[in-house]
């Protein structure tokens, strides 16, 4: 399933296909119920989340996708693993958002409008600009990323900037 996965990126498909097939092929690689790209342009600031899969309807995100708005300006505040991308390009690997360190996580932001459990906060950088979070999630109980998980997760982060890059420079156009 590991090289499904980055074959996947590797491959000639356009950034859409790539990102919409990428989706449900991680989330099985990770055996996660959901997974999202949260897009971001870094030069307006503004976000989306188009590139969506859930095992389950009630795993799916509950937010429409109405194409490309402003992100809060209280996010940064809200949600401290999005202040941390910002920051930092590594993942964050949250294996139960009820014990994680407060200082990064807010468990009721998650809870509220997220609804994992334990999650991957994967920072997707290109040209050392951050254009999104790649989010796989364990919706119905916490879990413990393990290493394959993680290397699998780094190797995505190596090829994955140039493909949303390439998206979100055409996309929001």
């Amino acid at each position: 399933m590991r090289n499904d996965v980055l074959a996947i990126l590797d491959s000639d498909k356009t950034p859409n296909e790539k990102l919409t097939t990428l989706m449900p092929a991680l989330a099985k690689a990770l055996n996660c119920e959901r997974c999202v790209m949260f897009l971001r342009d870094p030069k307006t600031h503004r976000g989306r989340a188009v590139h969506r899969w859930a095992a389950k309807p009630e795993f799916a995100l509950r937010r429409d996708d109405r194409g490309w708005e402003l992100m809060p300006a209280t996010l940064v505040d809200d949600d401290p693993m999005y202040a941390e991308a910002m920051r930092n390009p590594e993942a964050l690997y949250i294996d139960d958002i009820e014990t994680a360190d407060p200082a990064l996580v807010n468990t009721v932001y998650e809870k509220e409008h997220f609804r994992h459990c334990g999650l991957v906060h994967a920072p997707v950088y290109h040209q050392g600009k951050m254009y999104g979070v790649l989010e796989p999630s364990s919706m119905a109980k916490p879990r413990v990323w393990s290493a394959a998980d993680k290397a699998l997760i780094a190797d995505v982060q190596a090829r994955i900037g140039p493909v949303v890059a390439a998206f979100v420079k055409a996309d929001a156009a």
